[in-house]
């Protein structure tokens, strides 16, 4: 009786651990997101960069493709992957499929002339609607 109380526990330490370590990560991660977003905005306000259809940045060409520049990039992608891969988890899904869900957020909230990517694959600027 007392090793099955040992063990419970020890699990239930664990988990409560663990518990501590994700949300410590998912602070750490709004962080680092917060620390990108005036630099990304600017990428993509010289149209350096774009969202692809699976909720990831994309450089346009080679203009902006400094080396600072690739890592924020590229930090921000892998961020974003964990998020996905968290998500994905949750409501038991593929990363991919997230990503894409995201992709549609990112669409409907970028900015006028950000660049896009639609669901075929084909890039476009984002364009001011139409008046009422």
């Amino acid at each position: 009786m007392k090793g099955k109380i040992k063990i419970t526990a020890v699990l239930l330490g664990a988990l409560f651990l663990l518990a501590v370590a994700i949300q410590a990560e998912s602070v750490e991660l709004k962080e680092r997101f917060l620390q990108r977003k005036p630099m990304l905005e600017q990428m993509k306000n010289l149209e350096w960069v774009g969202e692809n259809n699976l909720g990831f940045l994309v450089f346009r060409g080679e203009t902006g493709k400094s080396e600072e520049n690739i890592l924020i990039v590229q930090a921000e992608n892998e961020d974003r992957k964990t998020v996905y891969g968290e998500i994905a988890i949750k409501i038991n899904t593929k990363i991919e499929e997230v990503g894409k869900r995201r992709a549609a957020q990112i669409t409907a909230l970028a900015a006028v002339g950000h660049w896009l990517q639609d669901e075929v694959g084909n890039w476009y600027q984002k364009k001011q609607p139409a008046p009422l």
